[in-house]
C-alpha cells in the first residue's frame, strides 16, 4: 500500500481550516502584563553594585529599583513607598524564607541555548544564574523529553505519527487529540494543540497571550496556597520559525520582562525555573523526501503489517532532525539510507542470530560501523570499521585512566562525564 497523497477533498477541508483560524486565530487576547523595557536611572554604588530603578505606575519617577552584586546578577529588589527617592523596603532575595517561596517553572519550545548565553553577557535574564545545557533524550522530540522530564515515558511513539505495529497510525488527529502527548499531565497550563495553528499564524500576539496565562494560573494557585506551578509555552517554536534569530530575541527579551514582573508583583516571593525540551539551530534546513527515496531504491512504503522484507512504513509528520523507520530488514535498510544526501548516522537494534540472549545497538556512518552493547559493567562501543560515533581517542584515555575493564566496559556515569561536551553527546546511552 502506498502512502496516500492529499486528494483535491483534503485540501479544500484544510484551506476551510485556515480560513476559519484567520477568522477567529487573531482574537489572542491582552498579552502578558510586562516590565517596563529599560530602567530610568542607574545607580553606581561605591562597592561595585548597582541599582537599576524603574517606574512601574508611570508616574514619571522611579518607584522600584534591582539590586546587582559585582557580577551583575540581581541579588535583592527595593520599593520606594513616598517617593523620595530613597529604597523604604529592600529585600534580599536570598533571605526570603523558603517556606514564602512559590516555584514557577515555566518549559519553553526551542529555545537556542546560545542565544540565552548571549542575552545574559547582554545583561538580560540577570535574575537565573549562567545557563546549562541539559543532554536530552534521543530523538530531540517534545513528546520524548518531556515525556522523560516528567517520568511518564515511554511514549508510543517519537511524534504524533508512528507505526503501532498494525498500522501507521496517527499524524493530525493524533497530534490535535494529544494521544502522544501524556507529559501534559505534570503542567498546570498549556496551550492545547487545537490552538497551535493559532500561535503559528499570530505568533507574536499569542506568544504574549500564552505568557499572560501563565500570570493568571500562577495568581490563582498562588490563591490557592499552592507552591508550585509548571506551564508549557509553545510560543518560542512559532517564534523561531517564523522569525528565526529576530523571532526568538524578542521572545527572549519578553520572557525577561515577563520575570523581572513576576519578581516585583511577589515582592521576590517567586522562584522560576525556565528550561526547554530542545533547542533551535537557527539553521536553514531541507527535507529529506525519505519516503520517495526509499521507493527508488525498491522499497516499498506501506502503512499496514509489515510481512514482505522489502516493506517499509515511514511516518512523515514533524520531526527535522532525525527519522524512523519500520522494517524487517533493519540491517539492509539501515545500509542502504546512510548513502542517501543529508543522512549522517543510522542507528538499529541487533539481536544475535545463535539464539543467545540481550541485543546490540549497531551504529553505522557511511566510512563505519560500530557495535554497543551493555552489561551490569556498563556500556561497550566497538567500533569494527571506522568510528562512526568519533569515540576512538575517549575511549583510549580511559583505557589509559583505568576507567575501562578488561572485556571493554565502561561505567554509565564515566561515559557521560567523558562524551558530555562531545560532538554526540552522550551517544552510546541515548542510542541504547
Amino acid at each position: 500500500m502506498k502512502r496516500r497523497k492529499p486528494g483535491p477533498a483534503g485540501w479544500v477541508v484544510w484551506t476551510m481550516l485556515v480560513g476559519v483560524a484567520w477568522l477567529v486565530g487573531g482574537c489572542a487576547g491582552p498579552g502578558a502584563e510586562l516590565f517596563p523595557i529599560a530602567s530610568v536611572e542607574t545607580r553606581v554604588r561605591a562597592d561595585g553594585t548597582s541599582e537599576q530603578w524603574y517606574d512601574m505606575d508611570g508616574s514619571g519617577r522611579a518607584d522600584f529599583c534591582e539590586i546587582a552584586s559585582e557580577d551583575g546578577r540581581i541579588v535583592a529588589i527595593g520599593y520606594d513607598r513616598n517617593g523620595d527617592g530613597r529604597i523604604d523596603e529592600k529585600i534580599v532575595l536570598a533571605d526570603v524564607p523558603p517556606e514564602e517561596h512559590h516555584h514557577l517553572v515555566i518549559i519553553l519550545d526551542s529555545i537556542p541555548p546560545l542565544m540565552v548565553e548571549e542575552m545574559q553577557v547582554q545583561g538580560r535574564l540577570r535574575y537565573f544564574p549562567p545557563t546549562s545545557r541539559v543532554v536530552c533524550p534521543f530523538p530531540v522530540m517534545t513528546d520524548v523529553s518531556l515525556t522523560e522530564f516528567f517520568g511518564l515515558a515511554p511514549v508510543p511513539g517519537v511524534e504524533a505519527s508512528y507505526h503501532d505495529g498494525q498500522q501507521l497510525r496517527g499524524g493530525l488527529g493524533v497530534y490535535l487529540h494529544e494521544e502522544n502527548m501524556p507529559w501534559t499531565e505534570g503542567t498546570h497550563y498549556y496551550l492545547g494543540t487545537k490552538r497551535h495553528l493559532y500561535a503559528y499564524l499570530w505568533h507574536r500576539a499569542w506568544y504574549l497571550r500564552d505568557l499572560r496565562r501563565v500570570q493568571e494560573v500562577f495568581a490563582e494557585r498562588d490563591r490557592q496556597g499552592e507552591t508550585l506551578t509548571v506551564a508549557y509555552v509553545v510560543g518560542p517554536s512559532a517564534l523561531g520559525a517564523r522569525q528565526g534569530r529576530d523571532g526568538h530575541a524578542m521572545g527572549l527579551v519578553a520572557l525577561d520582562r515577563f520575570c523581572q514582573e513576576m519578581v516585583h508583583r511577589t515582592r521576590g516571593r517567586v522562584r522560576i525555573s525556565l528550561l526547554s525540551d530542545h533547542g533551535h539551530t537557527l539553521a536553514p534546513s531541507r527535507r529529506i523526501p525519505l519516503s520517495d527515496l526509499l521507493e527508488q531504491l525498491g522499497y516499498r512504503s506501506v502503512t499496514g503489517p509489515l510481512r514482505h522484507p522489502d516493506e517499509v512504513a515511514v511516518p512523515e509528520f514533524g520531526v527535522v532532525n532525525c527519522a524512523v523507520i519500520y522494517t524487517l530488514q533493519p540491517e539492509r535498510v539501515a545500509g542502504d539510507v546512510i548513502a542517501l544526501e543529508g543522512v549522517e548516522l543510522a542507528s538499529y537494534k541487533h539481536r544475535p542470530t545463535d539464539g543467545a540472549a540481550g541485543h546490540e545497538v549497531v551504529v553505522l556512518s557511511r566510512t563505519g560501523r560500530a557495535r554497543i552493547d551493555r552489561n551490569a559493567a556498563g556500556f561497550r562501543y566497538r567500533a569494527e570499521v571506522g568510528d562512526p560515533l568519533k569515540l576512538g581517542c575517549i575511549v583510549n584515555e580511559l583505557v589509559e585512566r583505568g576507567q575501562v575493564d578488561q572485556d571493554g566496559y565502561i561505567r554509565d556515569g564515566v561515559l557521560f562525564e567523558a562524551t558530555i561536551d562531545h560532538v554526540f553527546p552522550d551517544a552510546v546511552y541515548r542510542l541504547w
